[in-house]
């Protein structure tokens, strides 16, 4: 049997031009900015509780969607809450 080639990658000298960016993959977003990650966490969580909420009507509080067509639900975004 003859022997096989190993194809290995090139070593690449070119420095990345950019930082690295953590991947946020799915997640629920958050009820007051909309955001997955917020830019200010401590605005946000200010605002949540200065706020009245209650559990969206569209998906009963559980932030998925009801058909079927999303992963979360449009009206609070995967929340679960919506502002009254």
């Amino acid at each position: 049997m003859p022997a096989s080639v190993v194809i290995a990658p090139a070593a690449s000298s070119v420095e990345p031009t950019v930082a690295p960016v953590p991947l946020v993959r799915g997640g629920r977003s958050c009820p007051v900015c909309g955001e997955r990650r917020c830019l200010v966490p401590a605005d946000c969580a200010n605002e949540y509780v200065n706020r009245a909420w209650g559990a969206c009507g569209d998906c009963a509080g559980s932030g998925y969607d009801t058909t079927g067509f999303d992963i979360w639900c449009p009206v609070c975004v995967g929340t679960g809450t919506v502002e009254v």
